[in-house]
């Protein structure tokens, strides 16, 4: 697939490769059961020891993701008012 895409260049283009990562993080303590999928993004043609050094701000932060509280012992209309909420 990369030798397709290098085909489709013209001279003088530059193909930079992205990479997206994410990993599930513990939102609060005080708020209950909710947690976050924070998605993160970086050039992938970096060297990993220059990347992985928070000090060079190779990685921003593109999304987050929150995941709703479970629906437990909630009754079936507030059930219903949050899945149209979400």
């Amino acid at each position: 697939m990369l030798i397709e895409v290098k085909a489709t260049l013209s001279l003088g283009d530059t193909l930079v490769p992205l990479i997206f990562m994410s990993d599930r993080t513990h939102f609060s303590n005080f708020a209950g059961d909710k947690k976050e999928w924070p998605v993160y993004m970086t050039i992938g043609n970096l060297f990993s020891k220059m990347r992985q050094m928070p000090s060079t701000h190779t990685v921003i932060m593109v999304a987050l993701l929150l995941v709703p509280i479970k629906n437990r012992n909630i009754p079936q209309m507030r059930r219903n008012e949050q899945w149209e909420t979400n």
